[in-house]
């Protein structure tokens, strides 16, 4: 019981830890796909969370 317990904890924080690398590699690529199409450094003006320098309030 002790072996499955051990590979059900491995396999978790290995899947864990993939999606954290994919968000982050997704995050970087729109990112990187906004500051080509402002065509300028968008470093202090981009939310972390949506990565996007785009509004989306609904004003």
């Amino acid at each position: 019981m002790l072996v499955v317990e051990f590979w059900i904890i491995t396999a978790g924080g290995i899947l864990a830890f993939g999606a954290w690398i994919w968000y982050y590699a997704s995050l970087g690529r729109r990112i990187s796909a906004e500051e080509k199409e402002a065509r300028r450094d968008l470093t202090y003006e981009i939310n972390a969370f949506t990565g996007s320098a785009k509004n989306t309030g609904n004003k």
